[in-house]
């Protein structure tokens, strides 16, 4: 209209990705245990070592404690990213965070105690709890290996990444499953699980035998 002076546009707001509080504890426990082990094996001061390695564990476990809470990924450093990775993903990378932090947290009460070769010592001999530990992991791996994160579609991405990806996903699961059932079993029955492994020199040399002789 004649006489109407013409409107600016506004301009868009600029959004600041400002640092989650959370995240900033989960970085800085896991900073400062890094030092503190650093400054304990340098300076030889054991109880720095000891709480280094507990800080590490607990910025571990809060981040996978967030992520199990709130169902998308811990650490953070912006509210909005990773958001592809929201729900099932962030759950399982969650108790992924939790079991490793919870192990650190032990790690480091075994060392102020004294008691951690004695420890290493028995999972040599009992390596149920390690093998059950190392599946669980390994299982989440390969579980988050065959999902297929929020915002990722497209025929070359399902044939050149997912389809790929979800391949080696499902055998490092299933490889983790059988370390948790033989983990399960050397714990429930170590007698028998012993006579098992005795007999495994045996069946190696019995199948290197039959590939050499074919």
């Amino acid at each position: 209209m004649p006489g109407r002076r013409p409107v600016a546009p506004v301009p868009a707001p600029v959004r600041h990705a400002a640092v989650r509080i959370i995240a900033f504890f989960e970085y800085a426990a896991i900073l400062a245990g890094l030092l503190g082990v650093a400054a304990g094996y340098l300076l030889s001061l054991p109880g720095f070592l000891h709480f280094g390695v507990f800080l590490i564990g607990a910025g571990i476990a809060l981040g996978g404690l967030e992520s199990v809470v709130t169902r998308r990924m811990g650490f953070r450093a912006a509210a909005d990213e990773y958001e592809a990775y929201a729900g099932a993903p962030a759950l399982i990378a969650g108790l992924m965070a939790l079991l490793a932090g919870a192990c650190a947290i032990a790690s480091a009460y075994l060392l102020a105690e004294g008691r951690w070769q004695s420890a290493l010592a028995r999972l040599a001999v009992r390596p149920g709890p390690a093998l059950i530990g190392a599946g669980a992991l390994a299982g989440g791996a390969g579980a988050l290996m065959m999902l297929n994160p929020r915002g990722r579609r497209g025929l070359a991405w399902t044939l050149f990444v997912r389809v790929p990806r979800a391949v080696l996903g499902a055998l490092v699961l299933a490889a983790a499953a059988g370390a948790v059932g033989l983990g399960a079993w050397e714990w429930l029955d170590p007698r028998a699980f012993d006579r098992w492994v005795d007999t495994l020199p045996r069946e190696f040399d019995r199948l290197m035998r039959s590939i050499t002789r074919s």
